[in-house]
């Protein structure tokens, strides 16, 4: 494992090096004599994002999650052009490297792209649109939400997305057919009988998810959104007895962004409920020493997070304009019958200074009376 992540690094250093060279190349065949080979729709860009953070939770306390996120960029040809993201995380004394997402995109026309690889989900907005840490304004994700949440992360297969006018109001949609999920039988992670695994690289049957979401922005300004998205997937394995399962998945969401001349800044909120449905079927329990032992459980689920933040952008102070307060709550909840069944509720307050529109520091505190916790990262977009 160690040797395969030595080998990435190197190569992302290799490429990140050799970048700007590639770049000038491209740039003198953009040039070229006329009769010569040329590229003139050829471009590169490298960007991305990074943060560091320190963590205290109780008596404990240390500096870590350290992340780094190159994303690429490369338009070979006028009409395609390729995205990829990875991203690589210390946590726990450990290095994680992980393929975000790496899909070939060709534009049809200005109101249809069509992407064929792996991508974010357009479940919500949170995972495809506000997760990168200098983003997401608080230094964790909600409660439910990122890669074992509840509702998919990202996916592997085809998407058309795009959008259009409507009058003064715009629609933009995106709609997939993908592997989609599996269904977790708790042979190695007893206790998540009827979870949903969205990490799907190879499919585990002939059915394919199908899902979508259209956003909908009334006002001419387009401060703001309403969401709706949904997915269903047969995430059984096949020729098991699971194969007929049928999982609905969908979700809501909100993003409100507007400057108030009577609160002298600007008004910042946003919000996403996911809900997860899956056929009730019955599982071996594994707790029962006997290895006969079954259970079953109405298996719905749903998670949601509302967060509202406000910074003062219209102060005369250059300091004081810079800061940007925000609270957020979010709460989990599971199946009642459930093995793992315990609800969970999270409020977190946040001060962030930003030093410039990709540049912020952000401190961050979870009041609990077991273990209050506190945060400081730094995070920035390149």
């Amino acid at each position: 494992m160690k040797k395969i992540i030595c080998t990435s690094i190197t190569a992302i250093l290799y490429f990140v090096v050799n970048a700007q060279d590639y770049n000038k190349t491209a740039m003198d065949s953009m040039s070229a004599e006329p009769g010569k080979k040329e590229y003139s729709n050829t471009g590169f860009l490298l960007t991305g994002y990074t943060n560091a953070s320190f963590v205290s939770a109780g008596k404990n306390n240390s500096f870590g999650d350290v992340g780094f996120s190159p994303i690429f960029l490369w338009r070979p040809a006028k009409h395609f052009f390729f995205e990829g993201e990875l991203e690589m995380e210390f946590e726990d004394g450990q290095l994680h490297l992980n393929l975000e997402y790496a899909n070939i995109n060709c534009v049809l026309n200005k109101y249809v792209t069509f992407r064929f690889g792996r991508f974010l989900t357009p479940f919500g907005t949170f995972q495809p649109s506000y997760h990168p840490s200098w983003i997401n304004k608080i230094p964790v994700a909600p409660l439910g939400f990122g890669h074992d949440g509840v509702g998919p992360s990202s996916e592997i297969g085809a998407a058309l997305s795009g959008g259009f006018p409507l009058g003064s109001s715009k629609l933009n949609y995106s709609i997939y057919i993908s592997n989609g999920p599996i269904l977790n039988l708790g042979d190695e992670e007893p206790g998540e009988e009827g979870n949903l695994m969205y990490e799907n690289y190879s499919d585990n049957n002939k059915n394919k998810a199908i899902g979508g979401r259209i956003g909908f922005l009334p006002f001419l300004n387009s401060c703001l959104e309403l969401g709706a998205s949904v997915q269903t997937a047969k995430p059984g394995d096949a020729g098991s007895e699971y194969e007929k399962i049928n999982a609905l998945m969908y979700a809501y969401d909100l993003n409100y962004v507007k400057q108030i001349d009577f609160l002298k800044g600007t008004v910042d909120a946003k919000a996403q409920w996911n809900f997860v449905n899956v056929d009730n079927a019955i599982y071996s329990d594994h707790d029962d020493t006997t290895g006969i032992g079954t259970y079953t459980y109405n298996n719905k689920r749903d998670v949601y997070y509302a967060q509202f933040a406000y910074r003062p952008t219209m102060s005369k102070n250059k300091v004081i304009k810079n800061f940007e307060g925000v609270v957020r709550y979010s709460a989990l909840n599971l199946p009642a019958d459930a093995k793992e069944n315990e609800d969970i509720t999270q409020l977190i307050f946040g001060l962030n200074y930003w030093a410039n529109w990709r540049t912020v520091v952000k401190a961050a505190y979870q009041p609990d009376e077991d273990t209050p916790r506190f945060w400081l990262q730094i995070a920035m977009g390149f």
